[in-house]
């Protein structure tokens, strides 16, 4: 039931070796499948939540409502196949989504600068500046996405429980020692790791519902779940929609009950007494 969540630098081959550590513990790769259900469960065009998930957003983009849902929907589908289990989860986050969650392994794959622009002139027929260009360009991408997102530098390695250098030695070589690794009774699933799993993906699924429904879906609401009980904590100005967006919640498969924690606050501010 455990789960391998992969970090991917462009050219370090992490896509070949998560397919390779697939194959051998028999899980299932998850990769383009994350976009393929969103799109399918929330009704977006699978190209428009790819334009979130892969580029890093303008300054302005970072502030609109329908880039922030769709964000929402794709850690939900995410979520969903961590929580099944025997997966392997390559990029989208997934290291950094599922911290905390002891039974997923988290993995970077990385490999020396010199070697990814060789990979990329070959594989894009680039020459050595182009090559590099596109390296650094696409690094510099996904750091100030992984900034954006959670608001940390995705690099540094104590976000990972291993590092991979594919640099040295065979992509065989590199996929074995993550597939011994994930076979440790430390990435096992223990009844309190599938709890936090299971807690984790309903707060996400209440999250996306609210998202995506056209009453509630602007409201910025914290989601936290245990065991069935969502707790839904916001600042509003009329107390009816926190009951509006408790009514979607309780229609979330696995909610059995939804508390809210409500501060309101008045749509005109008089401002102070003179």
């Amino acid at each position: 039931m455990n789960i391998v969540a992969i970090s991917m630098e462009l050219g370090s081959e992490a896509r070949e070796v998560a397919r390779r550590v697939a194959g051998t513990l028999a899980y299932r790769l998850i990769e383009r499948e994350v976009l393929l259900q969103a799109a399918e469960k929330y009704a977006v065009k699978e190209e428009t939540l790819a334009q979130v998930d892969e580029r890093t957003l303008s300054f302005w983009e970072k502030f609109d409502e329908d880039k922030r849902r769709y964000r929402i929907f794709i850690e939900s589908a995410l979520l969903s196949f961590a929580r099944d289990g025997r997966v392997v989860i390559a990029g989208r986050g997934a290291p950094l989504l599922l911290k905390g969650i002891d039974h997923a392994m988290k993995v970077r794959i990385v490999a020396p600068l010199e070697v990814r622009v060789e990979r990329m002139m070959a594989r894009e027929g680039l020459d050595h500046r182009s090559g590099t260009m596109r390296v650094k360009g696409h690094d510099k991408e996904q750091a100030a996405r992984f900034d954006h997102l959670f608001g940390v530098d995705w690099t540094l390695p104590e976000h990972y429980d291993l590092v991979v250098n594919t640099g040295r030695g065979s992509l065989d070589t590199a996929a074995e020692l993550i597939v011994q690794a994930a076979k440790m009774p430390l990435y096992q699933a223990t009844d309190a790791s599938l709890q936090k799993i299971r807690d984790l993906t309903l707060a996400s699924e209440v999250r996306a519902a609210l998202a995506a429904d056209p009453l509630v879906g602007n409201l910025h609401i914290e989601v936290l779940a245990r065991s069935g009980v969502v707790a839904l904590k916001g600042v509003v100005f009329d107390p009816a929609t926190m009951e509006a967006a408790a009514a979607v919640a309780r229609r979330v498969a696995g909610v059995q009950s939804v508390d809210c924690e409500v501060v309101e606050v008045p749509r005109i501010y008089p401002g102070p007494m003179m």
